[in-house]
C-alpha cells in the first residue's frame, strides 16, 4: 500500500473528508473535529500519511507534537516527560473504504517514522470508551490504556499510551471489565493496565 505525506495543498481535500466521515456517524461525539489551523499545523509537523484512489483522498492519519506547556498533557498521566512525546491525533477513513484495514496501516507507517526520527519516546492517544473501532486500531499498534478520565471539557476518555523503547509488560490475575463499566475506569482503572479488547470486554492487569 503506497501512503503519501500530505501537504498544505492537500488541506481542502482533508478537510472534505473529514466532513464526509462526521456526516456519515451515528455518534458525532465519537470524532472530535479538528480546525483548518490544527490540520495545517500537523502538516507542516510532517507526521501526515494520506491513502489515494483514483485521485481522491481516502483516508488520512495524523501525529501532532503538542506544545510543552499544553494544558491537560498526556503524558502527565503517565508521569513521563512532556518533550520527548508525541500524539497519535486523528484517523479518517472514507465510508466507502472501512474495512481494509487503512486506520492501522497508516499508524504502522507513521509510528516507524516517528521511531526513525529519534525524537521521541513516547506516543499518546485518547479515544471515547463507545468508539470500539479505535480502541481495537490502538492496541493493534501496542498502545495500552493507562487511565480513563475526564477530558476535553468533561468527555470521558481513555490515555494510551505506547512507549517506543520498552514493553510494557502484564501479568497475573486478568480482570474482564466490560467497555462501558466507566465507574469502575474512572475509580479503579488508574491502577490498572487495559491490555486488549476481547468481544466487549477490555482485559485489565495490576499495574
Amino acid at each position: 500500500m503506497n501512503f503519501v505525506k500530505l501537504t498544505l495543498n492537500d488541506i481542502e481535500e482533508i478537510l472534505e473528508l473529514q466532513n464526509s466521515v462526521y456526516d456519515f456517524l451515528e455518534q458525532k461525539e465519537v470524532l472530535e473535529k479538528l480546525s483548518r489551523e490544527e490540520f495545517e499545523k500537523g502538516v507542516n509537523q510532517g507526521y501526515v500519511a494520506g491513502v489515494f484512489h483514483e485521485n481522491k483522498l481516502i483516508a488520512v492519519r495524523t501525529m501532532y507534537i503538542p506544545d510543552i506547556d499544553e494544558e491537560e498533557h498526556l503524558a502527565d498521566d503517565v508521569g513521563v516527560k512532556r518533550e520527548r512525546s508525541i500524539y497519535s491525533e486523528i484517523s479518517l477513513v472514507d465510508p466507502e473504504h472501512r474495512g481494509q484495514g487503512l486506520q492501522t496501516e497508516m499508524g504502522r507507517y507513521l509510528i516507524e517514522q516517528v521511531r526513525a526520527s529519534g525524537d521521541f519516546d513516547y506516543i499518546f492517544s485518547t479515544v471515547m470508551p463507545t468508539n470500539l473501532p479505535s480502541l481495537k486500531d490502538k492496541f493493534k499498534l501496542g498502545f495500552k490504556i493507562m487511565r480513563t478520565r475526564l477530558k476535553y471539557n468533561g468527555k470521558r476518555r481513555h490515555v494510551l499510551y505506547l512507549p517506543l523503547n520498552e514493553n510494557i509488560e502484564v501479568s497475573g490475575e486478568v480482570l474482564k471489565i466490560k467497555y462501558d463499566n466507566y465507574d469502575w475506569m474512572m475509580n479503579a482503572g488508574q491502577d490498572y493496565i487495559g491490555n486488549a479488547l476481547n468481544g466487549e470486554f477490555i482485559e485489565y492487569y495490576k499495574k
